[in-house]
């Protein structure tokens, strides 16, 4: 088999490999993962965290940044080469499944021989996202929890004081929230991402419906679920969200938010810093982050979150230097680090450090929103599937081409055989 180190060799000739002496190929770690990931480890209030590692191991890093598919994606097919050319790799619990686990190293064995300090901290939750048939393929690095992100600006000039209480006050109060600004600016109520199922979900907990169950029933079609895209579909066919709403992507959410022309959205915690950006935001300091509204059935509203984690292909070239990164990025003091630079650190006891607490206004909303957060889906192969088939279902619906009930159920008729594969 034809692998990435034969081929660069055979297109440098071989006088050229003889002359790049072993070592200087050895102490280069590429790494695959999502932007927010680099600059989780290099860049803001806790400095770059690598920077000690770097100079300590003699070795340099090779960030290979890409969009969330697109990066487990690339993860996936490093992995599955013979010998591939990716020493660590991020990868997002939901798009990796069990099938993929033996691309990737058995991570216990390497935490038997240089351990981890204090690794008993990380909830067992979060390393189960990553553990199949006992084999744990990757160990968090990152929650991305979501919240609701609202500029109160906006807020004080349609009269209202504070966040929603309820669901139902965040449904009343986008309605209000929608309106021109003096300076002509449209402002929308209510804006999410449709990027991934993510923010829609997070309305449909709300309302007390669901996806799919941990122990893998499909209950998308119930009634609480169909009243959160009926909901939904009404607040787009009258403009409280933008009618183009199904194309928006993270970016655009981030442009919105920045520009004033959204009022509330729910995203990750970490995307406070994003929002109020003084290089970026028309309203740096005025865009607050709060844990969602209680849901409809008065308790907590279960937030989304979705956990990415450092993984060693095993085709990788430096997996003893992979794994002495990763050591070094998971200790709790870089955990801290990290959470200062934006990260949702996977430490609980990070949201207690004092730094953070006087960085992160939102640190103690986000710990609480994590105490009762739930994953997109349960783990099975076919899950990145099923949630694209829900995707196309919810967005037939919110265009007024399905009725709810009718996309829900074709929905669930269609993702049912996919979690029986």
């Amino acid at each position: 088999m034809l692998t990435r180190r034969a081929a660069l060799a055979g297109l440098a000739g071989s006088s050229m490999a003889k002359a790049v002496p072993a070592f200087a190929q050895d102490k280069k770690l590429t790494i695959v993962a999502h932007a927010v990931h680099k600059a989780a480890a290099t860049t803001g209030k806790g400095g770059d965290i690598t920077a000690a590692w770097r100079e300590k191991n003699g070795a340099t890093i090779d960030w290979l940044t890409f969009g969330v598919e697109a990066t487990n994606e690339r993860a996936l097919r490093e992995a599955s080469l013979s010998q591939g050319g990716v020493d660590v790799a991020f990868v997002l619990n939901g798009l990796v499944g069990p099938q993929y686990a033996q691309l990737f190293e058995d991570l216990r064995e390497w935490q038997a021989k240089d351990p981890i300090p204090a690794f008993d901290e990380i909830p067992d939750a979060m390393l189960e996202t990553h553990r199949y048939s006992g084999k744990v393929t990757a160990i968090p690095y990152r929650h991305a929890t979501t919240g609701l992100h609202y500029n109160s600006d906006l807020f004080a000039e349609r009269g209202f004081s504070s966040p929603p209480a309820t669901i139902n006050d965040m449904i009343a109060m986008a309605e209000k929230l929608t309106y021109d600004r003096q300076d002509g600016t449209k402002v929308y109520g209510l804006i999410v991402s449709m990027e991934d199922l993510a923010c829609t979900l997070d309305i449909v907990r709300a309302f007390g419906g669901d996806f799919i169950t941990p122990d893998l029933k499909v209950i998308i079609d119930q009634p609480a679920a169909v009243e959160a895209i009926t909901t939904m579909r009404e607040l787009v066919k009258t403009n409280v969200m933008p009618r183009n709403i199904m194309n928006f992507k993270n970016e655009d959410v981030i442009n919105y938010m920045q520009q004033g022309r959204a009022a509330m959205t729910n995203s990750p915690f970490g995307r406070y810093f994003t929002f109020n950006d003084p290089k970026a935001s028309k309203f740096p300091g005025k865009v607050q982050a709060v844990a969602l509204p209680v849901g409809a059935d008065g308790k907590p509203s279960p937030a989304k979150t979705s956990v990415w984690a450092m993984a060693i292909p095993r085709s990788g070239r430096n997996k003893e230097l992979a794994w002495s990164l990763i050591r070094h990025l998971s200790t709790p003091e870089a955990t801290i680090l990290a959470t200062l630079n934006g990260n949702g650190p996977v430490r609980p006891s990070a949201y207690n450090d004092a730094r953070v607490q006087q960085l992160l206004p939102y640190a103690a909303a986000d710990k609480t929103a994590l105490a009762t957060a739930r994953l997109i889906t349960p783990s099975f192969p076919n899950a990145q599937q099923a949630m694209s088939v829900l995707m196309e279902e919810v967005g037939l619906a919110l265009l007024g081409r399905k009725d709810p009930q009718a996309a829900m159920s074709d929905a669930k008729a269609r993702v049912v055989p996919l979690v029986a594969a």
